[in-house]
């Protein structure tokens, strides 16, 4: 047992095997004849809401530690979440607020330090305007406001491009014939209607 504390904490300095990418042949050996090494495993269930299993979690043995104390991993990162819970808890500052308590870092430009005469800036956000509503003048552009808007509106872009690349294959390779344009003409009578007239 003494020797198995030993192999953790290294008290006596003695040699067990080479663990690192610099092992030779001979820690290898020694390692394999070692009666107390084992390979431990642990499994984890991470749960979603449709399979969540309370019991699972009561039983969960890593101990996470966070803020607000001690909580199981497993009640910590899965479910209705208390990782949602504790960081909206102890939420930190934004970066301008930051900056305001404790004032900007240092500015290194080439190995060298940039002085700054001011760290406060002329931009004007009036806080009315931003919270009011959401940002309509994107949209009314067509341009995307997050990853996801822009990975559709460059999906709908491809798309329209490949359709007309093999409209093109089919008439300049495949030499079909190109469909007709179909002349929609107004429905109007051709011969006017004579002698009715209001009050006839």
């Amino acid at each position: 047992l003494l020797v198995k504390f030993d192999k953790s904490f290294g008290a006596t300095g003695r040699s067990y095997g080479d663990v690192s990418g610099n092992r030779t042949r001979e820690d290898i050996e020694r390692r394999r004849r070692d009666r107390w090494n084992f390979l431990f495993i642990a499994g984890m269930w991470f749960q979603d809401l449709f399979n969540y299993d309370f019991r699972r979690t009561e039983r969960c043995i890593i101990p996470y530690a966070t803020q607000e104390g001690e909580i199981s991993f497993c009640a910590y990162n899965t479910g209705i979440g208390w990782r949602k819970i504790v960081e909206k808890m102890h939420m930190t500052a934004t970066l301008s607020k930051w900056y305001e308590q404790h004032g900007r870092h240092e500015i290194f430009a080439g190995g060298k330090s940039v002085p700054l005469s001011s760290t406060a800036h002329s931009l004007l956000v009036r806080e009315e305007l931003v919270t009011q509503d959401v940002q309509h003048d994107l949209e009314r552009l067509g341009i995307p406001k997050n990853a996801r808007e822009e990975k559709l509106w460059r999906r709908r872009l491809s798309k329209a491009e490949n359709e007309q690349m093999a409209r093109l294959y089919r008439q300049l390779v495949l030499n079909e014939p190109v469909e007709p344009l179909v002349q929609l003409k107004g429905l109007r009578n051709k011969t006017p209607n004579v002698g009715v007239g209001v009050g006839d």
